[in-house]
């Protein structure tokens, strides 16, 4: 599905209209602010525990190596440059640390970004959280096991099968600028796809915008998964279900996650942003999904894609009043 501009400013609209939404209720900031603090705090424990069991032990060895290459009199530059490059390497992997640190404690604590969730959406529509409420909450564990295993295994084979064929005399320089125009034409058809990688070919140093583009699309994508985690898992919507939703409003959705989703990749503040996206998406959940009726045993959720009767939007706009 191609991007729509006026569905990626509804969705920027939308994360806008629900920060400022947020930002005057006292509930909601106050359940805001005891997320991040455990966040915060769960975050600072993980960097301290990983400095003691890695920063410290390389320490120790290369100091050790000095010792003994003093002591013996050999040439310990060889160690020493060993020891820095994994230094270095661990350097490199702790500054993502703060939104790896989030990612685990987003699956170890599910409950407490589904308490904001929650939170927001009866402020913004209580009568939607009461019935969403009635529905037990299912996870599906085997299901999202495959779909994660198959989707990993995917990305493996095509990453293997473009290394190989971009080896090959003549056509191997074509492999990756055309395997990159089949996939990003999905999200902006094929005449923009194809003026960036001509831009990429024409101009090699443009390569890596053109690859963060790329990454950031499907970051988004799991970004967003994430965030509606409490509404799919209060749904019992499986894997496929979910896929099909994001399709089904996929421009408004990743129009929405642009709001929040460059701020949430910076170093440390970025858990408060994922915070907010995570209480602000439930104004997105209000305003573009159809109210499930109340749970009856044995109810299964089905897609539906019509707008609701009544507009959250408007009921928003008269409580910002």
């Amino acid at each position: 599905m191609v991007l729509n501009a006026g569905e990626l400013v509804h969705g920027m609209t939308l994360a806008y209209k629900a920060t400022r939404f947020a930002s005057k209720h006292q509930r909601v900031q106050k359940k805001f602010l005891n997320v991040l603090k455990v966040t915060v705090l769960l975050m600072v424990l993980a960097y301290a525990l990983i400095y003691i069991l890695i920063f410290f032990p390389l320490a120790l060895l290369r100091t050790g190596a000095q010792i003994t290459a003093t002591l013996f009199r050999y040439d310990s530059q060889q160690s020493t440059l060993a020891l820095l490059s994994t230094r270095q390497a661990v350097d490199h992997f702790l500054t993502t640390l703060p939104l790896l640190g989030l990612d685990i404690i987003i699956h170890a604590r599910p409950q407490m970004f589904e308490d904001i969730f929650f939170t927001m959406l009866e402020e913004a529509d209580p009568e939607y959280a009461r019935v969403l409420k009635t529905w037990p909450p299912r996870k599906f564990h085997w299901a999202k096991i495959k779909f994660t295993a198959q989707r990993l295994g995917k990305r493996y084979l095509m990453t293997l099968a473009a290394s190989y064929l971009g080896k090959l005399p003549l056509i191997g320089w074509l492999v990756v600028p055309l395997g990159a125009l089949s996939m990003m034409s999905r999200f902006v058809g094929y005449p923009i796809a194809g003026a960036i990688i001509l831009a990429t070919v024409a101009s090699p140093g443009s390569k890596h915008s053109t690859l963060f583009i790329f990454k950031s699309l499907l970051a988004m994508s799991d970004f967003s998964r994430d965030l509606l985690r409490p509404y799919f898992s209060h749904l019992g919507a499986k894997p496929e279900q979910q896929i099909k939703f994001y399709r089904a409003r996929e421009s408004t959705v990743i129009g929405f996650i642009l709001a929040f989703y460059f701020f949430v990749q910076m170093s440390w503040v970025g858990p408060a942003f994922y915070i907010l996206a995570q209480a602000a998406v439930a104004l997105f959940i209000s305003e573009q999904t159809v109210r499930p009726p109340l749970y009856t045993p044995g109810a299964e959720w089905e897609l539906l894609t019509e707008k609701p009767s009544v507009s959250t939007e408007e009921h928003l706009e008269a409580k910002l009043q």
